[in-house]
């Protein structure tokens, strides 16, 4: 199952307010404005940086069962690789096949309007797929 292309990088902050206004003083540009996704509990936003990187902030929405809080106790920061797929159940099928932990079933991702999934690749690489296809209600 292919990967088309990287979609995003993920950036663990402990605030979406300061972060942002920090990453925007240092030229970033909004892609996605700030959004409280409450299926995965977190504020997201997406950022492009020096014309070339998208990076998505994320936030928790509360400390209390955050899926960022392990990350956030070590200080945030880099967390994930963000891949779209034309199928996103059979890329997590074959993640799982090569001994993947599933860390999220598919789910929709509220500031994409896309489905998304993660998983944690015997190398520790966290890893979220995102469909290529947008999800209309």
């Amino acid at each position: 199952m292919p990967i088309e292309s990287l979609h995003h990088v993920g950036y663990v902050v402990a605030r979406m307010g300061p972060a942002l206004t920090r990453w925007l003083a240092e030229g970033a540009r909004i892609l996605v404005e700030p959004v409280e996704d409450l299926t995965l509990r977190v504020t997201v936003a997406l950022l492009e940086t020096d014309g070339v990187l998208p990076v998505e902030l994320v936030a928790p929405i509360s400390a209390d069962g955050s899926p960022v809080a392990a990350r956030l106790r070590r200080g945030g920061g880099l967390d994930h690789l963000c891949f779209c797929v034309p199928d996103l159940h059979a890329r997590l099928e074959c993640e799982l096949a090569r001994g993947a932990i599933l860390l999220r079933a598919p789910v929709l991702a509220v500031a994409f309007r896309r489905e998304v999934g993660f998983v944690q690749r015997r190398s520790g690489l966290v890893v979220e797929f995102i469909a290529t296809q947008e999800v209309h209600p």
